[in-house]
């Protein structure tokens, strides 16, 4: 078995939120009937969803067990049903959802397991009452980055009326994670037509949603009105990277703007680098450098033996250093979310 000298962190873990779990942390606000009628969350796609046959892992038991197992010394926690929160249209119900989803990860992760840490649901719909519940969330609850769904908004997030939450997570010193959906709508494209299992819309949601998000925030320069500001593009693989930064970089040549190369190269912007990526990872290492790709497990979408296969087999390779292999495991995702 492969092995590093340094311990290996889990940059972008999942936990399954369940309604019952969150309700009691609405109650007193909503009546009853709506709260126990109605699901929370709304649906990504409409496509029906459940637990994966391998069992009941959405826990922080379940979750010190899979550490254990697979030797990972800390992880950071997203939601599954919250990443289609862009769909939510009532800010103020946004709002209450958000708040009510951190108290529950506060209470029964984070105080059960100071290995595990938490990125916040922000209601990314009001932008000012984001920045404020993100300020709750870190400084109230410990947790370490605030979620920007990637599909959902009818905006994308280089538009300035999210300055708000850039603001503050500069402030903060946390990042802001873009996160995609699997099989989502309301990215761009219609997915509707792919297939009734879906695979063509898995292979293309994460990827679009991410570059069309990233796109959209280094035409507004979101990275160079917020020089400090720590970003993250997650669950999409890193092999859009080179090509979408170079095809930018053509189109606005010559413009008297900053370049997404300049941009990438003089600010915190980090990408998903999926371990078995075999020709993309390298290369993007060769065009980026080792110090903006970071580790993702994705358990429990991801059974855990398939994860510590993917991790044993990536320690293995000879195609990267072993200072890329070090800084994507550990040293990147630990100065992205500053633990």
């Amino acid at each position: 078995m492969a092995t590093l000298t340094t311990p290996v962190i889990d940059g972008d873990g999942h936990i399954y939120e369940r309604d019952e779990d969150i309700r009691p942390y609405l109650r007193g606000k909503y009546p009853d009937v709506m709260l126990d009628t109605y699901y929370l969350f709304p649906t990504l796609d409409g496509w029906r969803r459940g637990l994966p046959p391998r069992g009941h892992r959405y826990d922080a038991n379940g979750w010190s067990e899979f550490m254990d197992h697979a030797k990972i010394s800390q992880s950071v926690i997203y939601p599954t049903m919250g990443l289609g929160f862009g769909f939510t249209r009532d800010p103020i119900w946004a709002a209450d959802l958000a708040a009510a989803y951190n108290n529950y990860v506060s209470d029964h992760f984070l105080k059960r397991n100071a290995r595990l840490k938490a990125v916040a649901l922000i209601p990314v719909q009001d932008p000012q009452a984001a920045a404020k519940e993100l300020t709750r969330a870190v400084n109230d609850l410990g947790m370490v980055a605030g979620l920007l769904p990637a599909p959902g908004l009818d905006v994308g997030y280089g538009d300035a009326r999210f300055d708000p939450i850039y603001a503050e997570a500069q402030r903060l010193g946390v990042p802001v994670a873009i996160h995609g959906a699997a099989r989502a709508h309301g990215i761009g494209i219609n997915l509707d037509h792919v297939g009734a299992d879906g695979g063509q819309a898995f292979v293309l949601a994460h990827a679009f949603a991410q570059m069309s998000q990233f796109t959209h925030m280094i035409y507004g320069r979101v990275f160079e009105r917020f020089p400090n500001l720590k970003s993250a593009f997650l669950e999409a693989g890193c092999g859009w990277v080179p090509y979408l930064i170079e095809r930018i970089d053509r189109n606005t040549a010559g413009k008297g703007r900053k370049l997404a190369s300049e941009q990438v190269r003089d600010h915190p912007v980090y990408f998903h680098a999926e371990l078995a990526e075999r020709e993309v990872l390298p290369f993007s290492v060769s065009v980026l450098g080792e110090d903006r790709f970071v580790y993702a497990s994705d358990f429990p979408h991801e059974p855990d033996d398939e994860v510590m296969e993917v991790l044993e087999e990536f320690l293995e390779r000879e195609d990267l250093s072993d200072s890329a292999k070090r800084k994507i495991v550990y040293d990147n995702i630990k100065a992205l979310y500053s633990i």
